[in-house]
């Protein structure tokens, strides 16, 4: 008859000592919370009352006090363009990691356009040679929206814009000028963004964005969308497109 107090007495004590566990580790939790704001207060503090290099991690508090905290370089990101054709804006992905700086020796490897300083200059620039099956595919997806397929500057985009007023490709003022002006007229924006912008590349003053309000017009720098060549085979497909 005395075994069962005995056995209610031991699971008593086990509760208990689960009981007790239990508060331990919940402070334990609760104390490491607190060691964590601790450590994230105090970094603040030293960084705020020091001088720290977020490069190096570097932190100096007075010429006696100094040390090394985590560093955090900064990104080598470019200013945001917004263009007309909005997919080919920058996007970034979720948790894509910042870009360093390059080496201050690093070169690219495809070089830097060089852009010619007149207008003149581009009127009389001769085509290396373009892939009129690659300017094809190219213009579908760059032009046709406010060009149209048959290039009479009918595209759909007209249907949103009464005002504007995009070229016809087949016309005769089109295809009387050279090609290098036609490659002029694709990288600047247009013929108006041509002879507003050219110009002004020497001005130390020059301001694009001024340019762009200046040139008020609607299609964008494709010098910024597409590569040297990737111009050169939509004036190849143009020309092909006039027959000549």
């Amino acid at each position: 008859m005395r075994s069962e107090p005995r056995k209610s007495s031991a699971a008593g004590s086990l509760r208990a000592l689960h009981l007790l566990t239990d508060r331990i580790r919940t402070r334990r939790m609760a104390g490491a919370a607190r060691v964590a704001l601790v450590a994230l207060g105090l970094f603040a503090l030293l960084a705020a009352m020091g001088c720290y290099n977020n490069n190096t991690g570097e932190t100096v508090i007075t010429q006696d006090i100094h040390f090394t905290l985590p560093a955090f370089p900064e990104t080598g990101s470019n200013k945001v363009q917004v263009f007309t054709e909005m997919h080919y804006q920058p996007s970034f992905r979720s948790q894509e990691g910042p870009r360093l700086d390059p080496p201050e020796s690093a070169v690219p490897i495809t070089g830097k356009e060089y852009l010619l300083r007149s207008v003149e200059e581009y009127q009389a620039l001769k085509s290396p040679g373009g892939d009129a099956k690659n300017g094809a595919a190219l213009f579908a997806v760059n032009c046709v929206v406010c060009h149209g397929d048959d290039m009479g500057g009918q595209g759909t985009v007209m249907a949103y814009g009464p005002n504007m007023a995009p070229a016809d490709l087949k016309g005769e003022i089109t295809a009387a000028r050279s090609d290098g002006e036609i490659y002029g007229i694709v990288s600047f924006g247009g013929n108006t963004g041509f002879t507003v912008r050219v110009p002004k590349l020497d001005d130390p003053t020059y301001d694009n964005d001024r340019c762009v309000g200046q040139a008020a017009c609607p299609m964008p720098e494709f010098r910024m969308l597409l590569t040297e060549q990737e111009r050169w085979d939509v004036v190849a497909y143009l020309r092909q497109q006039q027959g000549r």
